[in-house]
């Protein structure tokens, strides 16, 4: 697994957190309370080499009365 390979997955990682956020604040702009939080596992090398990284994403929309 070189150095460049992790660079590159952390910049896709990036990528992805960015556009989450970004989407977060567009439905927040709609007037939805919502929250959501990322956790990051990884970066594991599958059975093919291919090096991954596991982001879980947890959304809370509320509403209020």
């Amino acid at each position: 697994m070189a150095k460049d390979d992790l660079s590159e997955l952390d910049q896709d990682v990036n990528e992805v957190l960015r556009r989450v956020e970004a989407l977060a604040n567009d439905m927040r702009g709609l007037g939805m309370e919502l929250r959501f939080t990322a956790e990051e596992y990884g970066p594991e090398k599958d059975f093919d080499g291919t090096v991954t990284r596991t982001v879980t994403f947890n959304f809370r929309v509320a509403q209020q009365d």
